[in-house]
């Protein structure tokens, strides 16, 4: 666990998607059940609207997403298919609460709270459930969570949409991709996976022998961590008409 995180807010700061972690000591977000996250730091910085710090330590609280107000949604009831912003806050003194919110930069405060900390983000997925989910520092590792099936795909840089996969404050996604071809022969075909439509470009590829029209092949599969660009959005393309194309994600990155 990483335990020194300043150095890494400077590189964060250039991305417009992305939400700022205050420095932390072993911060964690666990999965408790369907409807609660835990979450835990040896310390943890918040801050008022006007920039102020307070530091908050430990932090040790679980947020039901069923609940409203402190450690629970700020506003409103749960939705299904929607993502949830986890925040620590608190009052001028006295220990920290949580809270989660549909905003990724201003939540709903209850009363007498001023003071908060942005940790993450956590689906509730079509069901009404919260996924499964485990966040060490700024690195999460969840359900899988497939943004494209095994399908043909475009020869050409295609945008592959993760809004359902990662939040839109991720600065990178953690990928399983996976390909095969319908075609017979010899040769090697590529599937390349990037943050633009410029790249630059992973890759991962499969030799094919067989038979015309028939599925024989060597399927591939391969993780990447691929960096974002624009939130919730990398890039694509293969080498041929015939191949073929899956994306699961297994995390992301902060």
């Amino acid at each position: 666990m990483i335990r020194d995180l300043s150095r890494n807010l400077r590189a964060r700061s250039i991305l417009s998607h992305a939400q700022k972690i205050d420095p932390v000591t072993g911060n964690q977000v666990t999965y408790v059940d369907t409807h609660k996250v835990h979450i835990t730091a040896d310390e943890l910085i918040l801050e008022d609207a006007g920039g102020a710090p307070r530091r908050a330590a430990p932090v040790d609280v679980t947020i039901d997403v069923n609940a409203s107000g402190t450690n629970g949604l700020d506003t409103g009831a749960k939705s299904p298919s929607t993502w949830y912003h986890i925040w620590i806050i608190s009052q001028s003194s006295g220990v920290a609460q949580g809270l989660l919110s549909v905003s990724a930069s201003n939540p709903t405060l209850p009363g007498g709270y001023t003071f908060k900390a942005y940790v993450g983000a956590i689906l509730n997925n079509s069901s009404n459930y919260l996924i499964s989910y485990l966040q060490n520092d700024r690195l999460v590792w969840a359900d899988i969570i497939p943004p494209l099936g095994m399908t043909a795909f475009p020869t050409t840089p295609t945008s592959v949409d993760l809004s359902a996969s990662v939040p839109s404050t991720a600065i990178s996604v953690i990928i399983e991709l996976s390909g095969l071809t319908t075609t017979g022969g010899n040769y090697i075909s590529n599937v390349f996976v990037g943050p633009t439509s410029n790249g630059p470009w992973h890759n991962g590829w499969m030799m094919v022998a067989g038979t015309g029209g028939c599925i024989d092949h060597v399927q591939f599969i391969t993780q990447n961590e691929i960096f974002l660009d624009s939130a919730q959005q990398i890039f694509a393309y293969v080498d041929s008409q015939y191949d073929r194309l899956q994306i699961g994600v297994l995390g992301w990155r902060y």
